[in-house]
């Protein structure tokens, strides 16, 4: 039966999918930061562009999506008012996409201004969803106030660590390099325009013949590891696979191994096919943003910066009692961190101490120090 793991550090939660050491999904959680997923808004349409196929809409203050053009749907006006949900977060240096269908069900704001009416699912109730039976664990008591009502009955607060071997899976995936079964390897490469993945293999042989077979093997044996890596890191959009030492015709053979794995993928990739040169072509839908993205970002880069601090700070605080941190952070970094007010506070709790945020121009994005008493 599969458990999930709710792993605690200042300002983020990683979610864990577990079921007999393996590591069935995985999400990452800015309670104080929301994707914007599933979110439904009352917009205001700001500008129709006809040659991409759809206008922009305004939702909020600096804050604004695209809504394709869906041929059912009456033609879009400047400044007419509509009702959109979010179906991609901002990702790939692109604003979020819209749409307008099947939301019959919010009434129209008597005030008209852009404003948010619904929130979306959090990546936890999502996978709180997708594995309904499945147990869930805590392992700090605080974290039961995030949770909503309906799955408050299924929570245990977890006295166990997380096994060590679950805990290097998930360390691995802020990594591009996957080992893989078989002495397969695959470096990951994402891209603006595609996602880009180099299967590789160790089989060394002088027998031609028997090399082919083994690296024939090994490809069929690691593919469903490779393919479960995209739905562990969330990697989307249009992805570009290059498989391990096989001849074009021996690499059109996988084409049921992949569409037969694909679909153990709940966003239901598609299989696209193989190239002229032989590469494997697929599609996952984009909907949340990857993994590399969420950790790369400003705000990600924050929190990972607040992880840091309270391991230091803890440690100082093991010989000598501080009241006050006043942590520097170069402006991009303050600003992003300033508006996620839980992760502050969340931060402030585990350490007992009151923090401060300052900025320093001369910073590198990534410089940080910080100052107690």
């Amino acid at each position: 039966m599969p458990t999930i793991q709710l792993l605690s550090s200042p300002g983020i939660v990683r979610i864990a999918v577990i079921d007999q050491q393996k590591l069935l999904d995985f999400a990452i959680w800015y309670p104080g930061h929301t994707d914007g997923f599933g979110d439904v808004y009352l917009g205001r349409v700001d500008h129709y562009a006809s040659a991409l196929g759809g206008a922009f809409v305004a939702l909020g203050k600096d804050f604004s999506g695209f809504l394709p053009h869906h041929p059912s749907a009456k033609p879009l006006l400047e400044g007419d008012w509509v009702m959109v949900r979010i179906t991609r977060s901002a990702q790939g240096g692109k604003g979020v996409r819209l749409d307008a269908r099947n939301i019959s069900e919010y009434p129209m704001p008597s005030e008209k201004t852009p404003q948010r009416l619904h929130v979306g699912l959090s990546p936890f109730e999502e996978l709180a969803q997708r594995f309904p039976d499945a147990e869930i664990r805590i392992d700090e008591p605080d974290l039961i106030q995030l949770i909503p009502t309906e799955y408050k009955l299924r929570v245990k607060r977890s006295k166990e660590s997380v096994n060590s071997e679950i805990l290097e899976q998930i360390d691995l995936l802020e990594t591009t390099e996957v080992e893989l079964p078989m002495g397969m390897r695959a470096s990951i490469t994402p891209t603006p325009a595609l996602v880009a993945i180099d299967m590789d293999t160790a089989t060394q042989s002088n027998d031609k013949q028997s090399k082919l077979r083994a690296q024939f093997n090994a490809n069929k044996e690691s593919l469903p590891a490779l393919l479960h890596q995209l739905r562990l890191r969330n990697l989307s959009g249009a992805i570009i696979i290059d498989m391990a030492g096989l001849p074009i015709k021996k690499r059109r053979l996988f084409q049921e191994d992949f569409e037969r794995n694909l679909r153990l993928d709940p966003l239901q990739p598609r299989f696209v096919g193989f190239t002229n040169l032989g590469l494997a072509e697929m599609t996952r839908p984009r909907k949340r943003p990857p993994l590399h993205e969420l950790f790369a970002s400003y705000h990600g880069q924050a929190i990972r910066i607040l992880g840091m601090l309270e391991r230091q700070f803890k440690s100082l605080a093991s010989h000598h009692q501080y009241h006050h941190l006043t942590l520097t952070l170069s402006l991009s970094l303050k600003q992003s961190l300033q508006n996620d007010s839980w992760a502050i506070n969340h931060f402030e709790k585990r350490c007992a101490v009151s923090l401060t945020l300052e900025s320093d121009p001369s910073f590198a994005i990534q410089q940080w120090e910080y100052q107690y008493a």
